[in-house]
Order: structure tokens, then sequence, then C-alpha cells
């Protein structure tokens, strides 16, 4: 009977887990069409994503736009309508271009060097653009109407340091936004995320933010941020961000020691601490040592019990989830 009662309470406690894990589409369905635009982020939605991610930057007349660099060339054909508008350093800053300048651009396929970056991703010609937070929450509150669904936000701050050098608040465009859509709130269905730990307090503290936010983890080599990582990645400080944030978004290539395939003791900390776990970034193009797609999967879901999920490519983690909760 004690035997039976233990299987039953796994089964209960594996089925939690699987039927709480949050997809999260990572800049829409990125995987199929260009990054953040109208198209992915209703792709996304069909797909069946819990949470639709939008990375915010500012124009220079202080709109939040959902793309994810603070530059313009890589995913749109700013050097052929503004040839001249570079920086010194040869680059193209949204933050140098009102919304109604933005608003001239075509957004295509991430590229570097003018070579696309995912080869076999989407290789069409057409006319896509870059959208305002305020219409991409639009846009997901009338799929959710129309659909019946609860798709929820995931917004990332980007750059905050960067945009403050420049004179514009972008955290508090962010909140702003979400204030006017009555979606600063605890029980709301949206993050913000940041790299920025320091914003991420300040957000918290200072503009009062009721939203659940989370506090990603990246290398100090990237200078996301002037945050170091690596103090973060340890236990006292998880018990720091936990005095802030609701959970941590690490890059996939922290979360384990390859070797033994556990999760690392700073992860585990995080965990003790009541602090979520999403991980990112899924893609099927650069799974993790070359494993298969399911894999992975069964590693981040049954064995290390992330919460959630960012991924390029929706369907297989979809379906991943309908199978596993589905085999219980």
């Amino acid at each position: 009977m004690r035997t039976i009662i233990a299987f039953l309470s796994l089964a209960i406690v594996t089925f939690s887990s699987q039927a709480d894990f949050s997809i999260i589409a990572h800049r829409g369905a990125s995987g199929y069409l260009p990054e953040h635009t109208f198209a992915s982020t209703v792709l996304a939605h069909a797909q069946g994503a819990d949470f639709i991610e939008q990375d915010v930057v500012l124009s220079k007349d202080g709109v939040p736009l959902v793309i994810h660099d603070i530059h313009l060339e890589n995913t749109t054909n700013v050097a052929q309508i503004f040839p001249s508008r570079a920086r010194k350093d040869g680059r193209y800053y949204a933050i140098d271009f009102t919304l109604a300048e933005i608003n001239r651009l075509t957004v295509n396929e991430r590229k570097n060097n003018n070579i696309q970056v995912f080869k076999q991703r989407y290789q069409g010609q057409a006319k896509f653009r870059i959208t305002t937070l305020a219409d991409q929450i639009e846009l997901v509150n009338q799929l959710n109407r129309g659909t019946n669904k609860n798709t929820g936000l995931y917004i990332e701050v980007k750059s905050p340091e960067f945009h403050r050098q420049n004179g514009l608040d972008i955290s508090q465009k962010v909140l702003s936004s979400l204030r006017k859509f009555g979606l600063d709130a605890s029980d709301a269905k949206v993050y913000i995320q940041c790299f920025d730990f320091d914003e991420l307090k300040r957000i918290r503290t200072e503009l009062n933010a009721k939203v659940k936010l989370i506090q990603l983890i990246g290398e100090n080599s990237w200078q996301e941020a002037e945050t170091n990582y690596d103090q973060l990645k340890t236990s006292a400080g998880m018990m720091s961000v936990s005095q802030y944030a609701d959970g941590i978004g690490p890059w996939l290539g922290h979360i384990s020691d390859d070797e033994s395939k556990e999760l690392a003791p700073w992860v585990h900390k995080a965990k003790s601490l009541g602090l979520l776990i999403h991980p990112y970034t899924f893609r099927t193009e650069t799974l993790m040592q070359g494993k298969e797609a399911k894999d992975v999967l069964d590693l981040l879901i049954n064995k290390w019990k992330v919460d959630g999920l960012f991924t390029d490519q929706l369907p297989p983690v979809v379906s991943f989830r309908k199978s596993a909760t589905n085999n219980l």
C-alpha cells in the first residue's frame, strides 16, 4: 500500500510539474518567421505558446519598440533607407531614429555581415515591420479574446544603462505601457526580464513594479550589463536575486555540469529559494552537444524540472509536453 501511495504521489508531482511548465516563444515563432514581427507573434500564439517574448528598445522619441537589438542593421534594411545615419562605429542605433522613421524600415531574417545566421529559416521577401510594445500587447490581447486563450507577455528591458546615457529611461517607459493596459500586477500573466541586476532592483524598489520579475543570467564577456554574473551564480548571489525577483533566466549552457548532467549548485540554491527557472534558448539548430530534441527536453522537464523554457521552435516542445502529460 505504501508503495502504491508513493507511486501515486510521484505521479501527481510529475504531472503538476509538466502541466505547470511554461513554453515561452523566444522572439515569437522566430524559428519560422522574422523575429518579433506581428506574423511571428501570431504564429507563436497559434502554435500554443504560454508566453510570447517582447524584447524592447526605445526610439528617439521614446517609443518602446519590439526588437532584440539596440542596433538595426542585422534585422532591417536601415542601411539602404538611411545610408548616412550610422554612428562612427558603423552601426545604426534604434535610438537615433523616430518612430516615423522606424516605420519606413522593413524587417528581414537575422543576418551578420549580410549572411543569414540560420540558413534554413525564413528566406522570403515579405514586407515585415518593426512593431511597438503597445501594438504587440494589443495584438496578444485580441488574439486571446478571439481564441479564448490566455497567452502571456514576457518583456525584456534591453540595455537600460545605454538608454540612460542617451537620455531615456526605458524601464519607466515599459512600466508605463503595462500600466496603460492594467498589467503591472503580480497576478498578471506578464514577466519583465533584464540582464542588469541593479536595474531589476530599481524596477522593483524605485519604480514600484508589481509585475513578476526575472533576472537574466549571462556571461560577463557578453557585456550585457555591468552585472557580475560570476558573483550572481553563487548561493549568495541567488539570495540577493531572491529579494527582488521571482525567478532567473539562465543560459542553457550554465545550468548543469556537462559530465554529470546534474544541476549546478547555484541553480539548486535558486530552486530552494523558490525562484522560477526559465532557461534560454532551445533551438533545434543548436541543441546541446548534438542531442536529439526529445533528449534535451527530457533533461530539462523530467530530470532538472525547470519551470519554463525559451524556444525558437514551439512545436517540438509543445508536442513533448503533451506526450509527457498524456502518458501519466
